[in-house]
């Protein structure tokens, strides 16, 4: 007769997986996911794996009643006891990886072929489906970036179009003799030739903002820094009949590169001053946060969760007549996050509120 010592009993066992089953099925109770988890089913499987033994063994020991089987035959049937647990508790765990290792394999394939609408479908178990939810979020991602690249060129294309057109058309007319070379003309020219030099410094801008800062930080006094770029812009503002009122004490000290700050409230300054129709700008500052507010028109709902994308235009008539490229506000987001900040954006009513988590 074979026998395995040191193994409970069937009837043990069975209690055992009974008192298991209670347990699992209070905590579950707590734990709405727990059956979710691949953890759990794995120690289920360990669990199971010990009845499956002891069935296997008394199974042999039934067909051997009596008999005297040979050493060699008796040594293969306690392998077979030994490993059949582990292998039937492999091939059960591995069903449970299998299919979703197959699925992010296929997607990987498809993500190396630059398919980008390839999306992880939920598996049931906890640790898969976080992952490919993160995969899923991924995706989505490069999607969208794939889009804003394939729209590079031609946004670029045609903003720098324009202009040289307009400079060729006039050059070629008076080189032809068709237009006499006056003041007016010249003044077209120029304009046309200083707002390519603005594209190209927009680009460059923002080329720069992406690139990893080489400023140094200091403790800078904020409400100094504000009166001084105000007092830069007071013409502008004046001719727009904006007001520009700051609640920032005088003591309130930001740790950044001034640069970088004074690009990005030069940014906001020149956008209320340009497009927001406002009678008041404002700056607030607590101890977490920097809030630069309109009055005006604001922007409609719709646009506020893209108004930080490359060559995003709330309205793409009047920014191409003023010669930009929707490059401003993302320029404010590369310089915002290189000083470890988080940068926002609300409806106001009226007017806009960019908030700014120092």
């Amino acid at each position: 007769m074979i026998s395995a010592p040191g193994l409970l009993s069937l009837h043990q066992y069975f209690y055992i997986f009974i008192v298991a089953l209670v347990i699992l099925g209070v905590l579950g109770i707590f734990i709405g996911d727990l059956y979710k988890r691949l953890s759990v089913r794995t120690i289920a499987l360990i669990f199971v794996s010990g009845p499956i033994t002891v069935i296997i063994t008394r199974i042999l020991n039934d067909l051997f009643i009596g008999a005297r089987p040979a050493v060699h035959f008796h040594l293969l049937a306690v392998i077979f006891i030994v490993l059949s647990g582990p292998v039937i508790l492999g091939l059960l765990a591995a069903l449970l990886v299998r299919k979703p290792l197959r699925q992010f394999d296929g997607a990987i394939d498809s993500l190396e072929q630059s398919n980008y609408r390839v999306q992880l479908q939920p598996t049931g178990i906890y640790e898969f489906d976080e992952i490919f939810t993160k995969f899923n979020d991924l995706i989505k991602r490069l999607q969208h970036e794939e889009k804003l690249r394939k729209d590079l060129v031609s946004d670029t294309s045609h903003e720098l179009n324009t202009p040289l057109t307009a400079m060729i058309g006039q050059l070629t007319a008076m080189q032809e003799g068709k237009h006499s070379v006056t003041k007016a003309r010249i003044d077209t020219l120029k304009q046309q030739a200083e707002r390519l030099a603005e594209l190209v410094q927009q680009l460059d801008a923002y080329t720069k903002a992406r690139a990893p800062s080489n400023n140094e930080l200091e403790d800078i006094p904020l409400r100094q820094l504000c009166k001084q770029l105000i007092n830069q812009f007071d013409v502008e503002l004046k001719q727009k009949g904006i007001v520009a009122t700051l609640h920032i004490t005088d003591d309130f000290i930001v740790h950044a590169s001034r640069d970088a700050l004074q690009r990005i409230l030069t940014n906001f300054i020149q956008n209320a001053i340009r497009y927001s129709e406002a009678t008041e700008i404002i700056i607030t500052v607590t101890t977490r946060q920097l809030m630069f507010s309109d009055n005006g028109k604001g922007v409609p709902t719709e646009s506020l969760p893209f108004l930080f994308e490359r060559f995003y235009r709330v309205d793409k008539s009047r920014s191409r007549a003023a010669g930009g490229l929707g490059l401003g506000l993302s320029i404010v987001k590369e310089l915002v996050e290189q000083q470890g900040w988080h940068i926002h954006v609300k409806a106001a009513r009226p007017g806009i509120t960019f908030v700014i988590d120092l």
